[in-house]
């Protein structure tokens, strides 16, 4: 049993980090002039969907008492960072593992042990796309798991790891078609529909919090595909051969 008062200076600490490198987000240059501005937002920087405003979103909506999982990547740390978990074993990941696909897998198993409770798997276009046929058993066996692609067309971890040391060289991390890099590729509605299952694609902020609402209230499973600026980094981060002291915050 942990006695009463046992890590008071540890948690004065903490809040004092929190107070000091607050979580938060904004629109930079970068994403203002990526593609997503231009082809799907006719410029519109004021409509862009960002990762965390979905996430602190669907927190705020869910109350903090869904099921979250995740696969692997950006995705997974702002699930950790923006969602306000109010139970345990709320957050379910392969954390250090690194399984590409665990997330709606996952959140099928959660759904059938906790049928009561929203489970919902924060998931990314790469992630998703290793274990799609799982959709099926979703519709067949009549799982009500939802699923909410951040869809930013890019292995957006490996992106993040790009442009902070190799001068944003890419390595086959455009997961889009090449032949018309202006379209969204793979059409995860199409596929969804394809299964069975319920799905949405949501380009503008404005029309985020009904979809999002939407995806909630259906009693079937639900895939609901965002798109969002692939040129977005997770904060705070650590580069490759560097220790906490290099941390970066922004």
């Amino acid at each position: 049993m942990v006695r009463p008062g046992k890590y008071t200076e540890w948690n004065k600490q903490v809040a004092e980090w929190k107070a000091k490198y607050p979580l938060k987000f904004k629109l930079t240059d970068e994403v203002k002039s990526n593609l997503y501005i231009k082809d799907f937002l006719g410029g519109d920087t004021g409509e862009v969907i960002m990762q965390q405003h979905v996430i602190s979103l669907l927190s705020e909506m869910t109350k903090g008492q869904a099921i979250i999982t995740t696969g692997v990547g950006q995705h997974q740390m702002w699930a950790g960072q923006y969602y306000t978990y109010k139970n345990p074993r709320s957050y379910i990941t392969s954390a250090g593992a690194g399984s590409m696909g665990y997330g709606y897998p996952a959140a099928l198993g959660a759904k059938v042990g906790r049928p009561d409770k929203q489970v919902i798997d924060i998931d990314g276009d790469g992630s998703f796309v290793m274990n799609i046929q799982e959709l099926a058993t979703a519709h067949i066996e009549k799982i009500a798991a939802k699923a909410i692609i951040l869809n930013n067309q890019h292995l957006g971890m490996v992106v993040q790891w790009e442009d902070h040391i190799y001068d944003s060289n890419r390595g086959h991390t455009f997961l889009g078609d090449p032949d018309n890099p202006h379209a969204i590729y793979p059409d995860f509605i199409a596929i969804a529909k394809g299964f069975g299952v319920k799905a949405e694609r949501v380009f503008h902020k404005r029309d985020l919090k009904a979809a999002l609402q939407r995806m909630l209230d259906s009693k079937e499973a639900y895939v609901l595909d965002i798109i969002v600026p692939y040129t977005e980094h997770v904060m705070p981060f650590i580069p490759a051969g560097k220790t906490y002291k290099d941390i970066i915050v922004e």
